[in-house]
């Protein structure tokens, strides 16, 4: 029983990944072509683009660096707030490369120069501030829980070989 629901869980975290909708950026950054994540991530770039949908449009990571400072205000009106690794990414999900430093807090993961900061990292935690800011339309809202599962999603993409670092991090930088 308990292989199904984690079977279920990623599914349900690869399908967030899928039904982002793009963004010009998505779509015609400097590597992605694609009009969906999944699209740009799984390189089936093939068929004919039609971005109509709603557009993605994240802030970059140093836009995060300041908000979670308390230097800028909060990009849009759902409000986000500098959590501890472990507390967004859960139980078993340490940060790549520095596995032990889940009790940082994630704005830790945007400062380049710390000895834990790593591309991935940052991209991870982008993610999810964009997701729980409401910059990436997620299906079912932008709560706290549903941005916490797509990040979730996406490290175990990663983790498990689904996707490349890299290219997580190239789609991510594409939406801002």
């Amino acid at each position: 029983m308990n292989s199904r629901r984690q079977f279920i869980t990623k599914a349900a975290a690869g399908g967030v990944v899928a039904a982002l909708a793009s963004k010009t950026a998505w779509a015609g950054g400097s590597s992605a072509t694609g009009c969906s994540v999944s699209g740009n991530l799984s390189g089936n770039l093939s068929q004919a683009r039609d971005c109509s949908t709603a557009n993605v449009e994240g802030r970059s990571p140093r836009t995060w660096r300041k908000v979670l400072a308390g230097q800028e205000a909060q990009p849009t009106m759902e409000t986000v707030t500098n959590f501890k690794w472990k507390e967004v990414f859960g139980f078993g999900r340490g940060p790549f490369v520095c596995k032990n430093k889940s009790e940082k807090d994630i704005r830790k993961f945007l400062l380049p120069g710390w000895g834990h900061y790593n591309e991935t990292n940052e991209a991870l935690v982008v993610a999810y501030l964009n997701a729980r800011s409401g910059l990436y339309p997620l299906p079912n809202g932008t709560s706290e829980s549903n941005a916490r599962a797509y990040v979730q999603g996406l490290y175990d993409d990663i983790d498990s070989g689904v996707f490349r670092e890299a290219d997580v991090v190239a789609a991510v930088k594409a939406t801002y």
